[in-house]
């Protein structure tokens, strides 16, 4: 108890401090006069509701300069802006701007090697039960965590504060154009088991935000309060991808191969899911199926799978 305790209070302190850092960067993001990168692309947001996108040419007197696709160079000044973002690619089809993917860094479950900015983060519900957080410390750093609430709203009645939780810390670097190396730790803890689940993993990404797959490796353990740590010996793999269908959807696809031991020795199950993404610019609602051999012979078109999250 003692332990769960104080993992809990590391992430409230770790949530408090990238919550701070976040508001300090958001600052300066939303502030003209910090742009100088003239390679830069810019969405500029008027107050009246209208948006420019293009990229940087020029920054002075109290005025931005963009060249716009469609009008040119386009001089704009900071009185008439209402926000300020600056994008990795600017896509235009049919002359609509589409905006970027809100969460690029994962699909359903599995992670992306994309990552989270300094300061952005976002709360995803899944399923109704599970709720997490999830928060860049840095551009290539971030930590998340989340509790599910049967089991902790039943501890609560029971008299006791045992809830089941999880860990999510992952890094994740550019190393190529469109290719990205990312990973990091899963920790979990079962309470009504009390059990402890932890994977360590690798992923690659080949890809922008709207268009990518991602192959992932991960090796696990798990351990009881009545037994030893048990490692696996084989990896788990995933190999998942997402496809922009529309300016505010997306086909989503994740993949899970599963090591298991029989007496046979080592075997693998797999597990498919496959939905459509529909998000804004900050919110996205996932729906999709999850499927395997089993499930299939009981329901063809897989396990429903809902799930929501919202960008800060």
């Amino acid at each position: 108890m003692k332990t769960v305790l104080k993992i809990l209070k590391i992430m409230m302190f770790v949530l408090f401090l990238t919550i701070s850092v976040k508001s300090k960067a958001q600052e300066k993001i939303d502030s003209p006069s910090a742009l100088n990168d003239t390679s830069s692309f810019i969405v500029v947001k008027f107050r009246e509701g209208s948006t420019y996108f293009g990229k940087l040419k020029e920054n002075r007197n109290d005025t931005l300069t963009l060249i716009t696709e469609d009008l040119g160079p386009v001089r704009i000044p900071y009185s008439k802006i209402k926000k300020v973002e600056k994008v990795d690619y600017i896509v235009v089809k049919k002359g609509k701007y589409w905006f970027p993917t809100p969460l690029p860094g994962r699909y359903f479950f599995a992670p992306s090697a994309f990552t989270l900015k300094t300061g952005e983060g976002y709360y995803q519900n899944t399923l109704l039960v599970l709720n997490s957080f999830n928060v860049g410390v840095t551009n290539w750093f971030s930590i998340g965590g989340g509790i599910e609430l049967i089991s902790t709203i039943g501890s609560i009645t029971a008299g006791e504060f045992l809830p089941s939780f999880f860990l999510t810390p992952k890094i994740g670097f550019k190393v190529a154009n469109n290719f990205r190396i990312g990973g990091g730790f899963i920790y979990a803890m079962i309470a009504g088991n009390n059990l402890q689940i932890g994977t360590m993993y690798g992923v690659i990404t080949y890809g922008n935000p709207d268009y990518n797959l991602t192959g992932g490796l991960g090796w696990g353990y798990s351990k009881s309060k009545e037994a030893d740590a048990v490692f696996q010996k084989n990896p788990m793999i995933t190999l998942c991808g997402t496809a922009r269908l529309g300016r505010k959807i997306a086909f989503v696809t994740e993949n899970w191969i599963i090591p298991y031991t029989t007496n046979s020795g080592q075997k693998y199950t797999p597990v498919f899911s496959y939905g459509l993404r529909f998000f804004g610019e900050t919110l996205s609602v996932d729906l999709a199926f999850i499927n395997n051999k089993e499930i299939f012979e009981i329901l063809f078109t897989g396990i429903p799978f809902v799930a929501f999250a919202v960008k800060f």
